[in-house]
């Protein structure tokens, strides 16, 4: 097991106490890897969602098809990267080599000694590649599967979830390093380098969040249906927007981060239909529906809007700390992140449903079944259990967001 308690006061022998110099080859391999694994996490990324527009369109008919090249080497390399990192940091340690020491790394299974982020992307990436032949087992069984709530997709979306918690742990810690250092470093509208890489990687989760849109399972009360596809897009944006204010301190950083979504599904809009339509040409595939030829959609590139409202109240309490000279309390204590999560629902929902709507006939959460009468207790019962159910997973995405946020802003490893 990792252990990332409070590093060892033991003294070490003469062959393994730190060599003097300075720790800057470290530094520097460290960060080099944190900017290649963010790289290979936004290609997997990209993978996943063409993937889904693949399924959907063309089928599945093998394993080795465009999107899942593209998604299986970035885990790959991502995981391969992580590896290497923990092997050479296991060297450099047992050698003392300067800046790899108990305050900069963990132990893994007594073995080991790497930083935490590479450990848990790494883990992170295994989990996700073990879950390649199983997921291709089970289409080979069942056929094909559009929705991500199979097993095998869920195991692997768990799997890039943890790789990309890793990498924020990577470019938090060299960001802690810096401020205490306390030296002057480059910055970028408050931002050092490295907490803009944190930034960069937490809006690369919020769009693999995104891409799990309606195809989440629905709750089937009879005459009624109700989507659960609005529950992931809250809890994450809560995780990620009070994370961000926490892990810098600077009001802004909510709405910078939506904007940067934008721009980056914009991209992703752009590229994705050209890519499958282009595909397809090449190897003489056919639509599973000829009348339904993948184009640029507005609806999914102006998804991120869905959070602006909420950002911009995150951010107005987060300046409004600031200005009385309070920037450490902002969003301070579970509780009042919590509270401040579930915020996120009131505006989100609706906007999700508003921007939806011309997209899909399940983009509403409540779903009527056509020619049967809803009991007045029915839609009472289902309207308060999705209020209550929608709410605390704002609360519990806030939450999370403010402990990881705090972790992120001290941890050194």
């Amino acid at each position: 097991m990792a252990r990332s308690g409070v590093p060892s006061t033991r003294l070490k022998p003469p062959e393994l106490q730190e060599q003097p110099g300075s720790a800057s080859s470290e530094r520097r391999f460290r960060r080099i890897s944190a900017w290649l694994l963010w790289f290979f996490a936004l290609q997997g990324e990209l993978g996943v969602i063409w993937d889904r527009e693949w399924h959907a369109h063309v089928g599945r008919d093998q394993f080795w098809t465009p999107p899942h090249m593209l998604m299986y080497s970035g885990v790959a390399g991502a995981g391969l990267l992580a590896l290497l990192v923990v092997l050479l940091d296991t060297i450099r340690y047992r050698r003392a080599i300067a800046g790899v020491n108990d305050k900069t790394t963990i132990q893994v299974f007594k073995i080991f000694h790497a930083p935490l982020g590479a450990v848990v992307t790494g883990f992170g990436a295994l989990i996700g590649l073990i879950a390649a032949p199983l997921d291709n087992y089970w289409h080979e069984l069942y056929g094909i599967d559009v929705a991500l709530w199979a097993p095998f997709h869920m195991m692997g979306v768990i799997g890039g979830l943890i790789g990309m918690l890793g990498i924020i742990y990577l470019f938090a810690a060299e960001a802690a390093i810096e401020r205490a250092k306390g030296s002057a470093v480059w910055r970028l509208l408050g931002l050092n380098f490295f907490e803009w890489g944190a930034l960069l990687t937490m809006v690369t989760l919020l769009n693999f969040t995104l891409t799990g849109f309606l195809m989440f399972p629905v709750v089937d009360l009879g005459p009624l249906q109700i989507s659960t596809y609005p529950l992931p897009l809250i809890m994450c944006g809560a995780f990620c927007f009070v994370a961000a204010l926490r892990l810098t301190y600077r009001p802004g950083v909510a709405t910078l981060m939506t904007l940067i979504l934008v721009m980056h599904t914009l991209v992703v809009e752009l590229f994705v239909p050209w890519a499958i339509r282009t595909a397809v040409a090449e190897q003489g595939l056919a639509f599973r529906d000829p009348n339904d030829i993948p184009v640029f959609r507005w609806d999914y590139a102006l998804l991120p809007f869905l959070f602006i409202v909420s950002v911009l109240i995150f951010d107005g309490i987060a300046l409004w700390y600031r200005r009385r000279g309070e920037p450490s309390k902002i969003l301070q204590g579970v509780k009042k992140a919590g509270l401040l999560g579930m915020l996120i629902t009131l505006p989100a929902v609706p906007l999700t449903m508003y921007i939806l709507r011309s997209y899909s006939i399940y983009a509403p959460i409540f779903l009527p079944r056509p020619g049967l009468e809803i009991p007045m207790a029915l839609w009472i019962g289902a309207i308060a259990g999705t209020a209550i159910t929608t709410l605390l997973a704002g609360f519990l995405g806030g939450m999370l967001g403010s402990e990881f946020g705090d972790i992120w802003r001290w941890n050194t490893r």
